[in-house]
């Protein structure tokens, strides 16, 4: 059997360049998949961070949780509380910012929204957020025996704190859920 080496060396270069023909396609076709998923996430986090400057009532609830925090003669604890009708009332005004910042929180986590554009956009309104309502939160969480009631608003509050070094530890945090068994 005579074995001609030129015509092997033909047949693995052609399956070579097949293998790296293939190889490319199956790249290039990550990175495209890659770069729409990227492009429809920046989207999303764009028309949904424009409900906020176009909704009165979210900024409303904003201007007045603001307002209520810097107000001395005021508890943001009272209004988690108190039982009565006024105090409901701005607990209802209170509620829509929650809400709001708690499904960016929600939607950052699982990735439907991209973490960088809601940070150059809303950082400091969310962490401020979360600061002033802090001890609202807590005594609701008491209330109703519910600790993991706003968890994701406080995730990223915190993760959007601590510096750029840190991230890894919000990456990992990411992925756990708060596991609340009531008593």
């Amino acid at each position: 059997m005579d074995i001609n080496i030129q015509d092997l060396l033909i047949f693995f270069n052609s399956k070579a360049s097949t293998s790296i023909a293939g190889f490319l396609i199956i790249t290039i076709s990550i990175i495209a998949i890659y770069s729409q998923r990227k492009t429809a996430r920046q989207k999303t986090s764009l028309e949904f961070l424009d409900k906020l400057a176009s909704n009165k009532r979210l900024i409303d609830s904003a201007k007045f949780l603001r307002d209520y925090h810097f107000d001395n003669d005021k508890s943001i604890v009272l209004i988690a509380t108190s039982n009565s009708k006024k105090y409901k009332e701005l607990q209802d005004q209170i509620n829509p910012i929650f809400n709001y910042f708690e499904s960016i929180s929600i939607g950052v986590r699982i990735g439907i929204y991209d973490r960088r554009i809601m940070c150059l956009s809303r950082k400091q309104q969310i962490i401020h957020t979360f600061e002033y309502s802090k001890p609202y939160i807590e005594e609701i969480r008491k209330r109703l025996n519910n600790r993991c009631l706003f968890e994701n608003l406080e995730w990223f509050s915190t993760c959007l704190l601590k510096p750029w070094y840190y991230r890894l530890t919000c990456k990992i945090t990411q992925f756990f859920r708060c596991r609340h068994k009531e008593k």
